[in-house]
């Protein structure tokens, strides 16, 4: 597939931002409807079944944040390469990173089989839950090797401006992942179609099935995405096999300072979410499974403003390494602007079909009831919410990936959590105050990041990749 040139000024800002936006845009919404698919078909099996694969979803944003921080890292430098037309690095960069990708995935994997277990535990989650936990955190674990990599792959991808591939990748991903759960998650019955009787075998494995289904959608997908970026031809990017695991000590240490400080930043916020899962839990079944199905159907209203982010990452590294300053900050500007609007249209959709967003996933009548309130409580801080995005982004292509985590630590650790405990523990509030101290750090946390961008100083970073 075409890969864009970022640097041709005779394409309008805004055009250039959207051809590069919508691919990761569209891939994004298709990612959350089939996550809702998702939940929708582990929901139906009950509270218990969402409570068993919420326990694990604050882990599993820790791993995937870990992962994509990695990824950060070495797109950028092939973004910067690609704009100063130093094709052969950002190729060398291309190869560091799957090969950092898989041996982090390997670290990961290993880790979780010693860590995975113990997570319900930690989070002193009911005991109805935790063989399910359990069954879906075992699989999810052994996905993390082929995930690694197709997150690197699709970063590399997306730093050379191309993100069709990705986002086509992913469709095969999505459609396989609900396929699969067709099969696995739900028993056999006798289906009628078209007048016709036939018994359907199925496998019957609940939450596992789940599981299951997530770990061969990925793995599948990651050989096709790095199949496609071996054989890729653009700008010189093809993934060379003679010395494939040859260290360059140099691209990893400068994908080490970006990438650190973005890992520190996903760390910070996913142990917060730990954290926050852990005293929502306390609340019992019902509360922790109103409280995941709400993040699930918050991630509708963020998933567009992502794509915008993304690509403001790209554009900005590929202008500054290209060492047009100036085309950096008017794709910075035209970005900042596309994602706020974007992400305060999808607050007012949040807000006013709330009860349906959450319905959606259960039938479940006080799940229903508690989880649309929360959704209502956090759609008033959703332009906030999208302004830190589209800044953490912009940052991390100028190569500023220290003030996103600072701007995290204190919206997570100093406001949400402390704040959270309060309302949850000492107040009668209950779960709708733990979600008005996020909303309130993600206020925060948006006004900080506009000030920074105002001031606009990370434009001057001196830096060499």
């Amino acid at each position: 597939m075409q890969t864009l040139d970022l640097l041709d000024e005779r394409r309008s800002v805004t055009k250039t931002i959207f051809l590069l936006a919508w691919p990761t845009i569209t891939e994004q919404i298709l990612l959350t409807f089939v996550n809702y698919i998702d939940t929708a078909m582990v929901g139906s099996l009950g509270a218990i079944a969402t409570a068993a694969v919420s326990i694990n979803a604050s882990t599993m944003f820790l791993v995937m944040g870990l992962l994509s921080s990695l990824a950060v890292g070495f797109s950028v430098i092939v973004a910067k390469n690609i704009g100063a037309r130093n094709y052969e690095r950002s190729s060398i960069a291309a190869n560091q990173g799957l090969f950092s990708a898989i041996i982090l995935g390997f670290v990961i994997f290993s880790l979780m089989l010693f860590i995975g277990p113990r997570i319900p535990v930690f989070l002193k989650a009911d005991k109805s839950i935790i063989p399910d936990s359990l069954n879906y955190i075992k699989w999810i674990t052994i996905a993390f090797i082929p995930q690694s990599l197709m997150i690197m792959g699709g970063g590399i991808f997306r730093g050379a401006g191309n993100t069709k591939t990705p986002f086509v990748v992913n469709i095969i991903n999505n459609f396989i992942n609900v396929v699969l759960n067709f099969f696995l998650i739900f028993p056999s019955k006798e289906i009628n179609l078209f007048g016709t009787s036939f018994y359907l075998r199925r496998a019957n494995l609940g939450v596992e099935g789940a599981a299951i289904a997530t770990f061969i959608s990925i793995a599948i997908s990651a050989i096709i995405l790095i199949t496609l970026l071996v054989k890729d031809k653009d700008f010189n990017l093809t993934i060379k096999l003679v010395n494939p695991f040859k260290m360059n000590w140099d691209i990893n240490k400068k994908a080490s300072v970006l990438a650190f400080p973005n890992a520190l930043e996903r760390v910070s916020l996913a142990a917060g979410q730990i954290f926050l899962t852990a005293i929502v839990a306390s609340l019992g079944v019902n509360a922790l499974a109103s409280h995941y199905l709400a993040i699930k159907a918050e991630s509708l209203a963020y998933m567009p403003t992502f794509g915008f982010a993304t690509a403001a990452t790209t554009l900005v590294a590929q202008a500054l390494g290209g060492g047009k300053k100036e085309l950096a900050k008017k794709y910075a500007r035209a970005s900042l602007i596309m994602g706020t609007l974007t992400m305060s249209v999808a607050g007012i959709f949040l807000f006013v079909f709330s009860k349906g967003l959450v319905s959606f996933f259960t039938n479940d009548v006080e799940v229903i009831a508690s989880g649309s309130q929360l959704l209502r409580i956090v759609a008033i801080c959703e332009p906030f919410f999208g302004l830190s995005m589209m800044v953490f982004g912009i940052l991390r292509g100028a190569g500023d990936t220290k003030r996103p985590f600072i701007i995290t630590i204190i919206g997570m650790w100093m406001i949400r959590l402390p704040l959270a405990y309060y309302f949850v523990n000492y107040t009668r509030f209950g779960l709708n105050g733990a979600w008005a101290a996020m909303t309130l750090d993600l206020i925060v946390r948006g006004t900080i990041s506009f000030i920074i961008f105002k001031k606009g100083k990370f434009f001057n970073l001196k830096s060499e990749f």
